[in-house]
């Protein structure tokens, strides 16, 4: 091979292993976060426990005046909302199951996830699934509610979502072990919530020991927003006691 060739190929070699570097180094440079170390870190919710009756929250709450009705919605006048605004209900657990990614996936059903104003705790009777309106009513219900947390100078706080959907089948089994469950619910047409009035849980996650503050105040603050949108035909609200929740159907 002459040293002209020779060194022509050394140069294309060359001229490749550049070019093949730069792409590298400019696809990292690319993934390289512009805003650091300038970017602000975020902010951490540590959990502060107080003994009953020391809690400055609830303290604060405690001082305000409320504006909150009776909430006296009962089963029969949320169940005619229910069928009007709602789905058909499932007979069984398992129609439901068979059928649940169909309707989702046809926007008749929305699964409910945690998001940053509340969460679903572990359900037994029921499914965390609501028609799009009462998922919109839910998630306004949380803004609504954080806003005057935060305008009492409180710091956020998730409401627990304690019962969604059920089947026919689930309520019958939730009738054995409450006697106090109607035997035919809103909650079978999926646009019924129960929201705990008892307990919200702090931002980090932790809740409170027995013993402890588990803000039960706070649940006027819920109130007067369910109270509100009550009034503006938002929804059906009654407080179950039984069941320490705001039992809330989606309306017109």
């Amino acid at each position: 091979m002459r040293n002209g060739t020779r060194a022509a190929l050394l140069f294309f070699v060359l001229g490749f292993c550049t070019c093949l570097c730069l792409v590298v180094l400019v696809r990292s440079i690319r993934k390289v976060d512009v805003n650091w170390p300038l970017e602000k870190p975020k902010a951490i919710f540590n959990a502060v426990f107080y003994p009953v009756g020391d809690c400055p929250d609830c303290k604060k709450i405690s001082r305000q005046y409320w504006k909150v009705d009776k909430l006296n919605d009962d089963n029969d006048i949320q169940l005619a909302t229910a069928k009007k605004m709602g789905y058909t209900p499932f007979t069984t657990n398992a129609e439901f199951e068979l059928k649940k990614e169909i309707l989702v996936g046809k926007g008749i059903f929305q699964e409910l996830k945690e998001t940053e104003t509340y969460t679903v705790k572990k359900l037994t009777h029921s499914y965390p699934y609501l028609v799009p309106r009462a998922v919109v009513l839910l998630n306004e219900i949380g803004v609504r509610f954080e806003a005057k947390l935060e305008r009492l100078e409180i710091a956020p706080h998730l409401m627990q979502i304690s019962s969604v959907l059920r089947t026919i089948e689930g309520q019958d089994g939730l009738g054995k072990h409450n006697t106090n469950a109607a035997p035919i619910s809103s909650h079978m047409y999926g646009t019924t919530f129960d929201i705990s009035y008892k307990e919200f849980l702090q931002k980090n996650g932790v809740p409170a020991k027995e013993g402890f503050c588990r803000h039960d105040l706070m649940r006027h603050v819920l109130a007067e927003v369910l109270t509100e949108m009550r009034a503006e035909g938002r929804c059906k609200v009654v407080i179950e006691r039984h069941q320490a929740c705001f039992h809330i159907t989606v309306a017109n």
